[in-house]
């Protein structure tokens, strides 16, 4: 039986390759590192690397290289382009004014959520994911929402190769442990809970919900446990800023 043509180009590839090198980590990489971090040689990477600078994505002070601005361009072109982060700004800004805690909208993409907006809090102890941000969404409260849309077997999918690796004791650490908190999330409508990635960090959480009746993206109110006690009135107000968004999507 004959294979389908494989249309890629490895040239694109090893390209894209490089600008996923660097993170929170690796902010600066030498033309070595570059090299080693995507299998080739020095002369190879150089050729991509110069093209990559040329072009805007890359720049370079003496022997080490970053992202360039344009990167960042390419990013918010993406935001820009979703619904659910045009219409949920101006609410998540104005929840973020009225109560004075951190408000972040995410999307859900495999088994990561991305954090498409952040209405950032001016206290002294704030909860702070940049946007682009990607974090497991079995450990977030924004996470566990999204996931409780899917259906068994697309869960069963999306997880077939997929390591859990909880940070808190009290994290899902199997698909097992995780699919009975998920049937509990879609019933409630909310998640509340102290953060399994931060500590001392807690968070509330409701869907954003299309006119298909399909959760599309997310949103939390969070900050600091000293400073925000998850009450049910607190609840009911994130709940009611994700509905009306959801009523705009």
């Amino acid at each position: 039986m004959a294979k389908d043509p494989d249309y890629r180009s490895n040239s694109l590839l090893r390209g894209l390759s490089i600008l996923e090198c660097f993170n929170d980590s690796n902010p600066e990489m030498t033309l070595s590192a570059i090299a080693e971090a995507i299998a080739v040689t020095s002369s190879a990477a150089y050729r991509f690397v110069v093209t990559l600078e040329r072009e805007g994505y890359l720049t370079r002070k003496d022997n080490r290289y970053r992202l360039a601005p344009r990167v960042m361009d390419l990013g918010y072109r993406y935001l820009a382009s979703l619904d659910v982060y045009d219409i949920a700004r101006l609410p998540a800004d104005a929840l973020r004014n009225e109560t004075g805690f951190t408000v972040h909208v995410s999307v859900l993409e495999g088994c990561e959520i991305i954090y498409v907006y952040r209405a950032l809090s001016d206290r002294a102890m704030v909860s702070n994911v940049p946007i682009g941000s990607r974090l497991p969404a079995f450990s977030t409260t924004m996470g566990r929402l999204l996931l409780s849309d899917l259906p068994e077997d697309e869960l069963d999918r999306r997880f077939a190769d997929y390591t859990f690796a909880p940070i808190s004791a009290s994290a899902p650490a199997s698909l097992e442990d995780l699919k009975p908190l998920l049937l509990k999330d879609r019933a409630r409508g909310y998640v509340a809970h102290r953060s399994h990635l931060a500590t001392g960090t807690v968070s509330i959480a409701a869907p954003l919900v299309s006119r298909h009746g399909h959760y599309v993206g997310a949103m939390n109110l969070s900050g600091h446990e000293s400073q925000l006690q998850i009450t049910p009135e607190l609840i009911q107000r994130v709940q009611d800023v994700a509905a009306n968004i959801s009523e705009m999507l």
